[in-house]
Protein backbone atom coordinates (compact mmCIF):
# COMPACT_ATOMS: atom_id res chain seq x y z
CA UNK A 1 0.00 0.00 0.00
CA UNK A 2 0.76 3.71 -0.70
CA UNK A 3 1.32 5.77 2.26
CA UNK A 4 -1.28 8.17 2.87
CA UNK A 5 0.33 11.71 3.58
CA UNK A 6 3.84 13.21 2.33
CA UNK A 7 6.55 15.54 4.16
CA UNK A 8 4.78 18.25 2.95
CA UNK A 9 1.51 17.83 4.50
CA UNK A 10 3.53 17.08 8.02
CA UNK A 11 5.85 20.20 7.81
CA UNK A 12 2.73 22.42 6.98
CA UNK A 13 0.68 21.25 10.39
CA UNK A 14 3.24 21.55 11.93
CA UNK A 15 4.07 25.42 11.16
CA UNK A 16 0.17 25.40 11.38
CA UNK A 17 -0.20 24.08 15.03
CA UNK A 18 2.93 26.96 15.90
CA UNK A 19 1.59 29.71 14.75
CA UNK A 20 -1.64 28.97 16.22
CA UNK A 21 0.62 27.90 19.83
CA UNK A 22 1.82 31.44 19.02
CA UNK A 23 -1.22 33.08 18.81
CA UNK A 24 -2.37 31.38 21.86
CA UNK A 25 0.64 32.86 23.45
CA UNK A 26 -0.01 36.08 22.84
CA UNK A 27 -3.81 36.45 24.03
CA UNK A 28 -2.93 34.93 27.17
CA UNK A 29 -0.37 37.81 28.07
CA UNK A 30 2.81 36.42 26.78
CA UNK A 31 3.55 40.01 25.84
CA UNK A 32 4.47 40.51 29.83
CA UNK A 33 6.22 37.42 30.35
CA UNK A 34 8.34 38.37 27.35
CA UNK A 35 9.16 41.98 28.74
CA UNK A 36 10.20 40.64 32.20
CA UNK A 37 12.05 38.26 30.90
CA UNK A 38 13.98 40.72 28.45
CA UNK A 39 14.48 43.10 31.51
CA UNK A 40 15.71 40.33 33.29
CA UNK A 41 18.47 39.20 30.03
CA UNK A 42 19.44 43.27 30.40
CA UNK A 43 20.48 42.96 34.03
CA UNK A 44 22.60 39.90 33.75
CA UNK A 45 24.14 41.64 30.47
CA UNK A 46 24.68 44.44 33.14
CA UNK A 47 26.12 42.39 35.74
CA UNK A 48 28.53 40.43 33.49
CA UNK A 49 30.08 44.10 32.22
CA UNK A 50 30.86 44.61 35.59
CA UNK A 51 32.65 41.70 36.16
CA UNK A 52 34.52 42.25 32.98
CA UNK A 53 35.49 45.67 34.04
CA UNK A 54 37.07 44.10 37.43
CA UNK A 55 38.52 41.14 35.86
CA UNK A 56 40.29 43.78 33.59
CA UNK A 57 41.85 45.55 36.01
CA UNK A 58 42.94 42.65 38.51
CA UNK A 59 44.67 41.86 35.22
CA UNK A 60 46.44 45.18 34.37
CA UNK A 61 47.61 45.47 38.14
CA UNK A 62 48.94 41.65 37.75
CA UNK A 63 50.64 42.27 34.75
CA UNK A 64 52.49 45.71 35.82
CA UNK A 65 53.50 43.11 39.15
CA UNK A 66 54.76 40.95 36.66
CA UNK A 67 56.40 43.19 35.17
CA UNK A 68 58.11 45.09 37.73
CA UNK A 69 59.25 41.85 39.29
CA UNK A 70 61.09 40.76 35.69
CA UNK A 71 62.68 44.31 35.83
CA UNK A 72 64.21 43.83 39.13
CA UNK A 73 65.88 40.42 38.49
CA UNK A 74 68.91 41.13 36.06
CA UNK A 75 69.98 38.57 33.76
CA UNK A 76 72.92 36.39 35.53
CA UNK A 77 71.60 37.25 38.63
CA UNK A 78 71.14 34.19 41.09
CA UNK A 79 67.57 33.95 41.90
CA UNK A 80 67.80 31.34 44.45
CA UNK A 81 67.47 28.50 42.48
CA UNK A 82 69.91 25.02 42.92
CA UNK A 83 71.37 23.90 40.22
Amino acid sequence: MAKKGGKFKTVMLIVVLLALLAVVFVLMGGGSLLKSAGKWISGMGKEADVVKQKVEEKASSTGKAVEKVIDTVKPGEKTGEKK
